[in-house]
């Protein structure tokens, strides 16, 4: 079993965090955390994440904008769930707003549509609509843009 290291000094926990950044890229809030749970103290943790931000190693606005970008292509996300996970994992408002803005409305009513009509799989009862709807709201789409788009789908299925 691995022994949770500690870390004692600045340039213990700069390696921890540049041996995090090898392998993902982080949010400064992920970051810090993930330092604070090894036993970096908050001081060590500060000086390593301007270290960072002055090589360009952690960079929020930017982390923010390719999180987005992936969770929309990727995992088909909508918008409001995007923002939550975004939230979560410690972005500011504005970095959100941005990244957010950048994403293209047409582009989430067309993923939603081939997304729908994959999930529907031309079964336009009550039950299998409804289920439908969860998922998507689930998944951060507006109920109207579901609505619409089931609408639609029935329309050309001529239901």
């Amino acid at each position: 079993m691995r022994r949770k290291q500690q870390l004692n000094g600045y340039e213990d926990v700069k390696e921890k965090a540049l041996r995090l950044l090898e392998f993902r890229s982080h949010s400064e809030k992920e970051l810090s955390d993930k330092l604070k749970r090894q036993g970096a103290s908050d001081e060590h943790i500060e000086m390593t994440l301007d270290f960072c931000r002055r090589y360009g190693f952690v960079n929020d606005e930017a982390f923010a904008r390719h999180k987005a970008n992936d969770l929309f292509k990727l995992k088909h996300l909508g918008i409001r769930r995007i923002r939550n996970e975004l939230k979560a994992i410690g972005i500011a408002d504005e970095f959100i707003d941005s990244a957010v803005s950048e994403l293209d409305d047409n582009d989430e009513l067309e993923a939603l549509h081939g997304l729908a009509e994959r999930k529907l799989n031309g079964d336009f009862s009550d039950k299998n609509k409804d289920k439908c709807m969860r998922y998507f709201i689930y998944r951060g789409y507006d109920l109207y843009d579901i609505k619409d788009t089931i609408r639609l789908l029935e329309e050309e299925y001529e239901i």
